[in-house]
């Protein structure tokens, strides 16, 4: 009977796949991480998956499903890999994906790394993305649930570490998660769902930046260079943002570029937010494909076709027709049909 550590949130999905995994007859353990540093740890936010609330919600649910339930502090690893990088990208006029960077260096780095050393034999989360195994092959996929599919979010996950990972709801939509939670007696509108970011409250950044960033004023410029107006700091603004900058113009304009050297921004209309072209870097390649080949800048957009090539750890990215929005510091992933090729952090891109 394996031991699999289940990371809980105090979630419904967190929950519920600790629930299948021990009527499959798993030997589950539930685990909660305590990731806010001191000087934020009381931080109000309900909905967040680490706050000191979902501990005790977690706990009380590994009570009901009589499985053992463990707090892990990652504290120190949460603040330099996430916390201090969050702040630092935003500096350099880019915009990280928290989640993201806890994945990648908490939930399927620190987190499964502690857990195969003191015993366990996988891991397993509420995610909804699914791990197929082919001829000692792993492969990360979408979920069956297109509109929940967190597969986006999973690409830095190192293939080696594939086997060791389970998704309990990669086979479910939530809607039949919900249903069969609530089959089996749960209250399920007392569960609260886990979203935001954990660290943020009530998911303003700007408050949150403030503590950390000077604000520097700087210009604001058309795209035909002509000098329209300042902004409080490039760290407020990211790109495809339409609201905030506070300067009256004929049309609604949308931050088309950000230069952090020049502390400038670059405003326009909405259609030079048009790329075509990306470079990535920091990348995690799952596994080849050339053909059927599509892709996404933000977790929220619909994959668009494209070509890639990779070449000295720098992938770059060629759209069919171009898209919005492409971001420097948010992540471009590769799909071959429901497939993760892989991905990396954007760093720049062009018309």
């Amino acid at each position: 009977m394996e031991t699999i550590f289940v990371a809980m949130s105090g979630g419904i999905d967190s929950s519920f796949s600790a629930y299948l995994l021990k009527q499959k007859g798993y030997n589950v353990v539930g685990i909660t991480f305590q990731l806010l540093p001191e000087t934020i740890k009381n931080i109000k936010n309900p909905k967040a998956c680490c706050s000191l609330e979902t501990v005790n919600r977690a706990k009380k649910i590994a009570d009901n499903l009589s499985i053992p339930h463990y707090v892990v502090n990652l504290r120190e690893e949460f603040e330099q890999y996430v916390i201090e990088r969050f702040i630092q990208e935003y500096k350099k006029g880019r915009t990280p994906n928290p989640c993201i960077l806890c994945n990648e260096h908490i939930k399927f780095s620190s987190f499964i790394n502690k857990a195969l050393s003191i015993g366990g034999e996988k891991i397993a989360t509420g995610h909804y993305a699914i791990i197929e195994e082919n001829s000692g092959n792993y492969f990360l996929k979408k979920g069956k649930d297109k509109i929940k599919d967190q597969s986006y979010f999973l690409y830095p996950i190192k293939k080696n570490l594939l086997e060791f990972i389970l998704f309990p709801l990669g086979g479910y939509t939530k809607a039949i998660l919900k249903e069969k939670a609530g089959q089996i007696g749960w209250d399920i509108h007392n569960i609260k769902e886990s979203q935001d970011v954990c660290f943020i409250p009530d998911n303003d950044y700007r408050e949150f930046l403030s503590k950390f960033v000077e604000l520097k004023k700087g210009p604001v410029y058309l795209v035909n260079g002509k000098l329209i107006g300042y902004h409080n700091g490039i760290h407020l603004y990211t790109i495809g943002q339409r609201k905030g900058l506070n300067i009256p113009y004929k049309e609604p304009l949308y931050i088309i570029e950000i230069k952090p050297e020049e502390n400038t921004i670059i405003a326009g209309p909405k259609e030079y937010l048009k790329r075509k072209k990306l470079i990535a870097h920091e990348l995690n390649m799952l596994t080849p494909g050339t053909q059927n080949i599509s892709g996404k800048v933000r977790y929220r957009q619909k994959t668009e076709p494209c070509t890639y090539h990779v070449h000295n750890d720098t992938l770059e990215v060629d759209f069919d027709n171009p898209v919005y929005s492409i971001t420097p510091g948010q992540s471009v992933v590769l799909y071959n049909e429901d497939t993760v090729l892989g991905g990396g952090v954007i760093k720049t891109s062009m018309q």
